[in-house]
């Protein structure tokens, strides 16, 4: 059996870092590109402080609000 080429063990050598530099800059050009044009921020009310603002509802992240036929089995029957 013959020892391998020496171009062939630098590329196996060298495959992971490139593609962990490849998904690196496709991780930093998403996260550059996923900007807010409206960031949240926190306000003092006279209930307590609240976040105000923001791409996401408080609704598009809690479960419990919502039309509570939506997790009702009953509902769904015709």
């Amino acid at each position: 059996m013959s020892p391998p080429d020496a171009r062939v063990t630098r590329l196996a050598r060298a495959l992971p870092l490139l593609l962990a530099a490849l998904l690196a800059l496709a991780a930093v050009g998403t996260v550059g590109s996923a900007g807010c044009d409206d960031p949240a921020r926190y306000v003092s009310t006279p209930d307590g402080i609240s976040l105000q603002g923001g791409c996401l509802k408080p609704a598009d992240i809690d479960p419990l609000v919502g039309d509570a036929s939506d997790h009702d089995p009953m509902s769904r029957r015709g």
